[in-house]
């Protein structure tokens, strides 16, 4: 219980919070709904995961805001795979986002 009290008071009482695995899914779902059904395949979202996994694995990233790593993974990924279409729907994720000049500095 003691222990249970550290982990708790470390994550200020916020037992349910919002993780950059909830936001990954969030984002990825928006810019899937409006890009026509014969474009949807063009990114994986396994691969956009497994990018998240490798984040929580340096220290680094576990400063980093869930959304703002989450959406940073993805802008990351478009950029690589030079998914054109999916370039409007980020900038729109950004610019609605209170953490828009924070993803401009992790990339």
């Amino acid at each position: 219980m003691r222990m249970e009290k550290i982990v708790l008071e470390k994550v200020c009482w916020k037992v349910k919070a919002t993780t950059a695995f909830q936001f990954l899914q969030l984002y990825y779902s928006l810019l899937q709904e409006n890009l026509p059904l014969e474009r949807r395949n063009s990114m994986n979202f396994e691969r956009l995961e497994a990018q998240l996994k490798a984040c929580h694995c340096r220290i680094i990233f576990s400063k980093a805001k869930p959304s703002v790593l989450a959406l940073s993974i993805i802008a990351l990924e478009i950029q690589a795979q030079k998914c054109i279409e999916f370039t409007e729907g980020v900038e729109c994720l950004q610019k609605h986002s209170k953490d828009y000049y924070s993803t401009k500095k992790l990339r």
